[in-house]
């Protein structure tokens, strides 16, 4: 009783469990079970550097974290004045990347995707931006402030959204266990031929662009255990037990492309039917509009490439089996998408312009956007990758998207819509192998 009147009537009316926050306590400090040592010394060359498949396979050898790829651009010395590459042009190269864990089926992404999954999972602004600059600065063969920015060699720096891992220590899964596989993990990156990602101006040339990149690679980060008797294999039978190790999945977009007439705007809807969903919980969609006179489609005298100039959708309703799960009037969509998130869905960078002349210019600043649209409740944590949170599930279904442009976006004859849809999933690993259960 006397214990009792000390406590506060929040301590007593709240719920929730005593812990002390005071001192060092079991309830609230964590340690890890097993000693483990990080390296970054597996790396594999690619090869074909112009355009074409490129295979990694990872031997399976206890942790597995994340996965980029370097690129490196050859000088140009020469005929380089018109040139210009965009902002994130490593990911511009990148037709589909595909990847395979043990005796998994085989999943792919297209480029857009790769890229968009990257931003879309930052865990702050500033790192959003700094994953798309890593990915590639903005260059042109006349700045004004540098000169010609191809007189060097230029990197690019690309990781790879595998269902694993995040990019960030925030919310960061453990390693994938592939100590618990008998076959490797394996990786492949398809590239563009280069002249497709290079904007040429009207007065220009097209004979400096490079035919191949000069150097490119993967790198893998290995989590290994200090003492291998730690390793699951060996103090469990996994032939007769599993492990669940959950990861975001994304299924593979089909673009869809449809005409638009003279005008955009708030006036001009448009409805789409997505199709394709795969049996399991969608958590949410990400979609994203590209005109296209961006399509990436460079290499040609007076074409400009920007195949990251985004835009968002506006006034958008999402109907499913007769049921409206989204509606956002107007651009409010962006408001939701950031208050059912932690960032805005959008990246600050620039465009490329023609100067009408011979020079392609790399100073205007863009927004990239894209519009998140949730099934299933958000929720972030520390362990938020391990937290399971229902979704919708769509089975032999469609849904349908109904949207307008924003009245800032070019009337271009042609408009592409792009559609991730993101799954509940989790990989079963037993008996040497894996398998994705949804």
């Amino acid at each position: 009783m006397e214990s009792s009147l000390t406590e506060s009537v929040q301590q007593l009316v709240r719920p929730g469990k005593c812990v002390d926050l005071y001192y060092p306590d079991p309830e609230t400090s964590q340690k890890a079970c097993f000693r483990t040592t990080t390296n970054t010394k597996y790396v594999s060359a690619f090869t074909n550097l112009s355009a074409g498949t490129n295979v990694f396979t990872i031997p399976p050898n206890n942790g597995i974290g994340d996965v980029i790829v370097c690129l490196t651009l050859p000088a140009i010395t020469s005929n380089y004045a018109s040139l210009g590459l965009p902002a994130g042009w490593g990911y511009s190269l990148i037709k589909q990347i595909s990847w395979r864990y043990g005796g998994s089926p085989q999943y792919f992404l297209t480029g857009q995707q790769v890229l968009q999954a990257v931003l879309s999972q930052a865990s702050d602004g500033a790192s959003r931006d700094a994953l798309l600059s890593l990915g590639g600065v903005a260059l042109s063969g006349t700045n004004s402030s540098s000169g010609n920015d191809f007189a060097s060699l230029n990197y690019a720096y690309l990781w790879m959204p595998l269902p694993h891992c995040i990019p960030s220590v925030e919310g960061k899964p453990p390693p994938f266990p592939s100590d618990l596989l008998t076959q490797q993990i394996q990786v492949t990156v398809e590239l563009n031929p280069l002249s497709s990602a290079f904007s040429v101006a009207t007065g220009g040339s097209v004979a400096g662009i490079p035919t191949a990149l000069s150097q490119a690679e993967f790198q893998v980060q290995q989590i290994m255990l200090q003492n291998q008797g730690d390793a699951l294999a060996r103090r469990v039978d996994m032939t007769s037990h599993s492990l669940t190790y959950p990861v975001r999945f994304i299924q593979q977009e089909n673009p869809i492309q449809f005409s638009v007439g003279g005008t955009v705007g708030p006036t001009v809807s448009y409805n789409q039917v997505l199709s394709g969903f795969r049996a399991g919980e969608v958590r949410e969609l990400h979609a994203w509009l590209q005109a296209g006179s961006d399509i990436l489609t460079g290499g040609t005298v007076g074409h400009t490439v920007n195949p990251f100039k985004w835009y968002q959708l506006e006034n958008v309703v999402v109907q499913y089996a007769g049921d409206q799960y989204q509606r956002s009037d107007f651009g409010s969509n962006q408001l939701w998408s950031l208050v059912n998130g932690r960032i805005p869905p959008q990246v600050n960078s620039t465009i490329l312009a023609d100067s009408g002349s011979t020079t392609i210019t790399t100073t205007t600043t863009f927004a990239p956007a894209w519009t998140v649209l949730p099934f299933g409740q958000s929720y972030s944590g520390p362990t938020a990758h391990s937290t399971y949170m229902g979704g919708l599930p769509i089975t032999n279904g469609i849904v349908n998207l109904q949207f307008t442009i924003p009245a800032g976006a070019p009337v271009s004859t042609t408009y592409t819509l792009h559609v991730s849809y993101v799954y509940n999933s989790v990989i079963a690993l037993s008996q040497g192998t894996c398998d994705y259960v949804f």
